[in-house]
């Protein structure tokens, strides 16, 4: 009776570490950014395959985004780009330009149907005419 009482001891005991060993990966498991890569070019706004985007990237509401804006273009192309929110507060990223193929933009969407506008903020940006302003909307 007493080996028995010990072995279930033990298997709670290890039960309980195994718990709280795996714990702290499930607070964190929904934290990671979901990452939108958006190709750019003097032509306008790609996304990974080199479809369109229309001008329209829809993500989930009210998680952290990580916009990845890629040079897909020409080398000498020179992009900045602004996520600028409804309450006017803006997140600049990087420069893309030919020393610089990758820049990003991390931020976490609002409630359904919020939008934000991106926007290349060079007053030289190549392609200027193509870029417009990109909208991403929380669903």
């Amino acid at each position: 009776m007493k080996a028995s009482r010990m072995s279930i001891v033990a298997l709670f005991t290890a039960v309980l570490f195994t718990g709280l060993s795996v714990f702290p990966s499930f607070l964190t498991a929904g934290t990671s950014p979901i990452e939108v890569l958006i190709r750019v070019t003097d032509q306008g706004f790609f996304d990974a395959e080199g479809r369109s985007l229309n001008n329209l990237i829809k993500v989930p509401k009210e998680r952290n985004i990580k916009l990845i804006f890629e040079g897909a273009g020409k080398p000498t192309e020179r992009h900045a780009f602004v996520l600028l929110f409804d309450s006017d507060k803006e997140i600049e990223s990087g420069r893309i330009d030919d020393q610089n193929r990758r820049t990003q933009i991390e931020f976490t969407s609002g409630e359904a149907d919020e939008t934000y506008d991106v926007f290349c903020v060079l007053v030289d940006c190549d392609g200027m005419e193509h870029l417009t302003d990109l909208v991403i909307m929380a669903i």
